[in-house]
């Protein structure tokens, strides 16, 4: 049952190609290894940043870091379009790679304006020094290769992931409500919220699936 529940939410915003997908003992993820690579980062950015962060007064990145960190974006951009675009064939790994360079870039600029101090005076900007940019990169890398290598459980690291979209989408409806201001009441109006728009979206994927819609979009997707 855990099993359904997991592919239930990882159908919300995944295709769920099982031959594009990261297998753990002997289970393919409920996310293609994109998707994967990409929540594994934004949970260790995200993770990094509430425990050492939180009760700073912190801003988005500056100019010249924000470009680096865009850089960092790039791949997983040009490995999609190249593969899409029959330019070459890309695989697991290197899907997971370019999906962590991605993922683990945008809590830097949405977690400074959820925490409602990037304006404050004497305001520091979220990435102040090498260890705020290597420690989230570090620790999204070695999540990632336990993963590949199959290290832990299937469940462990379906269930992370999972709970990792769960709370990004948290985060991301949260900016629908900037009149609540109490946090608490907040977190769990954007959580209910998350969790109704991506059962919306999961039954809309299988509704899809059904009708043969998607079964042939599936096969496009495989002849790239």
């Amino acid at each position: 049952m855990i099993h359904e529940i997991l592919n239930f939410f990882g159908s919300a915003i995944c295709h769920q190609l099982e031959e594009r997908s990261l297998h753990v003992s002997g289970a393919a993820l409920s996310v293609c290894a994109r998707d994967t690579g990409i929540y594994i980062g934004i949970f260790s950015t995200l993770l990094y940043l509430h425990i050492v962060k939180r009760k700073s007064k912190i801003s988005i990145p500056t100019m010249k870091v924000s470009f680096l960190l865009l850089l960092f974006m790039i791949p997983m951009i040009f490995d999609g379009l190249g593969s899409y675009t029959h330019l070459f064939q890309s695989n697991n790994g290197r899907r997971l790679i370019t999906g962590i360079c991605f993922g683990f870039v945008l809590p830097y600029f949405l977690y400074p304006i959820y925490l409602g101090k990037s304006l404050a005076q004497a305001c520091e900007p979220v990435i102040k020094n090498r260890r705020d940019f290597f420690v989230p990169l570090l620790l999204s890398s070695i999540l990632g290769g336990f993963i590949y290598f199959e290290v832990f459980p299937y469940y462990l690291w379906d269930s992370l992931i999972i709970l990792s979209i769960i709370v990004w989408f948290s985060l991301c409806v949260s900016f629908l409500f900037p009149f609540i201001k109490q946090t608490f009441l907040k977190s769990i109006i954007s959580f209910a919220a998350c969790i109704v728009f991506l059962c919306l979206l999961s039954w809309l994927h299988n509704w899809l699936l059904n009708s043969d819609l998607l079964t042939l979009l599936n096969f496009s997707f495989k002849n790239h």
